[in-house]
C-alpha cells in the first residue's frame, strides 16, 4: 500500500537522508523532528566548515596580495603549485577540522538510518 505509515514514514527517512546528505549534516534530523539530535551533528560541523573556510579565504589572500604585488605572475600553474605549497602548512587544526567535517557528515548519515520511524 502506498498510503501506509511505513512507506510515509520512509520517504520521510529518505528525504531526511537527503537533506542530510546533500545540504549539510543533521538537516535531515529537523525534518524528523530530531532537532537535538540534529544540532549534535549540525554545530560541530559549522563550527569545523567556519574553520576551514577561514583557512582558504587566508591562502587566498596572501596569493592575491602577492599577484597584486607583483611577486607571483598571473600564470595558473605557478598560483597552484603556490596554493599547494600553502597548503602544506597548514597543520594539525585544519586536519582536525576537515575530520571533524567529514565525521559530522557520514554520522548524520548513519544515525539518520538507524532512527525508529
Amino acid at each position: 500500500m502506498s498510503g501506509s505509515p511505513s512507506s510515509s514514514s520512509n520517504s520521510k527517512r529518505t528525504q531526511a537522508l537527503l537533506l542530510s546528505a546533500l545540504v549539510f549534516p543533521g538537516s535531515g534530523h529537523f525534518l524528523l523532528g530530531r532537532k537535538t539530535r540534529g544540532c549534535l551533528f549540525l554545530v560541530p560541523a559549522l563550527v569545523a566548515l567556519v574553520l576551514v573556510l577561514r583557512q582558504m579565504m587566508a591562502r587566498m589572500d596572501q596569493v592575491m596580495a602577492q599577484i597584486d604585488s607583483g611577486a607571483l605572475p598571473l600564470d595558473v600553474q605557478l598560483i597552484m603549485e603556490k596554493v599547494e605549497r600553502l597548503s602544506a602548512n597548514d597543520g594539525p587544526a585544519m586536519t582536525l577540522a576537515v575530520g571533524v567535517l567529514v565525521a559530522c557528515w557520514i554520522g548524520s548519515l548513519i544515525d539518520t538510518m538507524l532512527i525508529k520511524p
